[in-house]
């Protein structure tokens, strides 16, 4: 009886450590849409904020120049010695480089228009 309640006991750890690295946040694993610098950071109303990013042109991405909109579904991350953190939108500075992946549509301006699905600081 009581190997049989250590048992439980460790899958029951195990179960739990598991949901928790299953949690763990983490970018897309597709190629993001643009990746560059943030040049310009706008605070929004209706949603979190805008960002400027511009990257060098063929560098593998879709696009150079994108202003993109950060919202509350937007996954924003930071990465770290030991992985991906989570950070507010009002940790995005001018100068920061960055991934981004897009969700939605994109306005085929000059620079395009879309809707973060996430964004990852990398410096």
């Amino acid at each position: 009886m009581r190997a049989s309640c250590i048992t439980l006991t460790c899958v029951a750890a195990l179960a739990m450590v598991l949901a928790l690295a299953g949690c763990a946040p983490a970018p897309p694993r597709e190629a993001p849409s643009i990746s560059g610098t943030i040049t310009i950071v706008t605070p929004g109303e209706g949603n979190l904020g805008n960002v400027l990013v511009e990257g060098p042109s063929g560098a593998g991405v879709a696009y150079d120049r994108a202003s993109v909109n950060i919202t509350s579904s937007t996954t924003v991350l930071r990465v770290t010695p030991k992985g991906y953190e989570r950070i507010m939108f009002s940790d995005l500075r001018s100068g920061m480089k960055v991934h981004v992946w897009f969700t939605g549509a994109v306005a085929e301006s000059y620079p395009v228009q879309a809707t973060a699905k996430a964004l990852v600081a990398v410096e």
